[in-house]
């Protein structure tokens, strides 16, 4: 529960900040907030330092797929789209790690339940998305094109993060992860020509950085933790259809989002993609419970 509603309404609290912040400023200020308790804690606590070569992959892993490429598209995805398209698009997560995983690790086997969830899953974008010739010439599904760059980006990272064995502490690995992120996105933001000194920090903008640096940063990490500890990883990535639901609920309370129908269609295909792909593992844990 906890999870769900920090990463619900992290959307939300995105859609705002980036409304006076540009989206890769905001997105790297975030983790370098997140970088500096992350570390300090790691250097007081020990264990801290990068000391093998794998330690070294899993950071650059962490920082620029997991967390540079991921938010990073995510908050520029969300200038263009709402929280609750956002949420949905992200809900596509487990399933598109499904084929990325088959072809990166030589064990992983793809059964037709995970193609059937797979197609399920586009299906459900696709209607999300709604899109028709008008929308591609004026951009207008630009937003959910970000958004699915950062799905993409956030299941390669973790299909490759699952391979190493680090021997750092999560704490210094996620510190070190929100350092090289930021980094990146700081250079990006340069790149793009985004100069911080114009940038107007509303008390609004400000909440928003502390929540998503602190509460979802560092929080919600730290509850997913727990939970794939207790309850198993099926369980777990059952957050991120969960999570939706929040942000939709966010969305209209906080800003005045309007929900349509076919968002709410999309979501439950969405879900019935993830439901088809992983059906004995939800059996079996049903069954526990039962």
């Amino acid at each position: 529960m906890t999870v769900t509603l920090v990463m619900g309404v992290g959307y939300v609290a995105i859609g705002i900040g980036t409304e006076t912040v540009p989206p890769t400023v905001l997105a790297a200020f975030r983790f370098d907030v997140s970088a500096g308790v992350l570390l300090t804690y790691a250097v007081l606590s020990g264990h801290w330092r990068p000391r093998t070569t794998v330690d070294v992959l899993a950071i650059i892993t962490l920082g620029e797929l997991v967390f540079a490429g991921t938010i990073g598209f995510l908050f520029v995805g969300q200038q263009y789209t709402t929280a609750s398209i956002a949420a949905v698009v992200m809900g596509l997560g487990p399933i598109v790690t499904i084929p990325i995983a088959y072809l990166l690790v030589p064990s992983e086997r793809l059964s037709r339940a995970d193609i059937v969830g797979l197609l399920l899953g586009f299906f459900g974008v696709v209607i999300v998305a709604n899109p028709s010739p008008a929308q591609a010439a004026t951009g207008a599904n630009a937003g959910i094109v970000f958004v699915c760059c950062a799905v993409l980006s956030s299941s390669l990272g973790g299909v490759l993060l699952s391979r190493f064995e680090t021997e750092l502490s999560p704490l210094a690995l996620t510190g070190w992860g929100a350092l090289l992120g930021g980094t990146t996105l700081h250079v990006v933001t340069i790149g793009l020509g985004e100069s911080t000194e114009t940038i107007s920090w509303t008390p609004a903008s400000i909440v928003v950085l502390v929540y998503l640096a602190v509460i979802v940063g560092i929080g919600g990490y730290a509850a997913l933790l727990v939970l794939l500890s207790e309850v198993g990883p099926t369980r777990t990535s059952l957050t991120s259809f969960a999570s939706p639901i929040v942000a939709i609920g966010a969305g209209w309370f906080l800003i005045g989002e309007v929900v349509t129908v076919t968002t709410l269609v999309g979501l439950v295909v969405v879900v019935g993609g993830f439901a088809v792909s992983n059906w004995s593992s939800l059996s079996q844990t049903l069954d526990r419970f039962g």
